[in-house]
């Protein structure tokens, strides 16, 4: 009896994540010229622009707790593309470093903050990162 019930359990468990991992990501919409956060691999609309941040690709900033000499930098990774096209770019800003910003078929992509903040006494799980970023037109 106990053998049946785990196998039913497992079924339903792989059915569940079956269909989870087939739900579309659904796409937050936001205005031009104002700042909005996303956390990993969350998407975003902007006008006719979309992109998804991807994740930190390297992190050197300074723990809070820490004296440094050097305020350090985060590489932000985005995949950016224009609404309904099957072209997409890869791209990559900074936290401190150049570039700061990146510009995309007539929008200007702009690095504001990144959190959390490193400390000392623990790393970064790569699905706490939050990127806040704000996007306008090139004039």
């Amino acid at each position: 009896m106990r053998m049946n019930a785990f196998w039913t359990v497992s079924v339903v468990c792989v059915l569940v994540i079956g269909l989870f991992g087939c739900v579309p990501a659904t796409i937050k919409e936001f205005s031009l010229d104002e700042p909005f956060t996303l956390f990993v691999r969350q998407k975003a609309q902007v006008a006719e622009l979309q992109l998804q941040f991807l994740g930190v690709s390297q992190d050197s900033r300074c723990p809070v707790d820490v004296e440094c000499v050097w305020a350090g930098n985060a590489k932000i990774a985005l995949k950016v593309s224009l609404k309904d096209s099957t072209q997409e770019t890869a791209i990559t800003i900074n936290s401190h470093a150049e570039p700061r910003e990146a510009v995309y078929e007539g929008f200007r992509i702009e690095f504001v903050e990144l959190r959390p903040v490193p400390r000392s006494d623990r790393p970064i799980n790569p699905a706490e990162y939050r990127v806040t970023l704000k996007v306008s037109r090139v004039p």
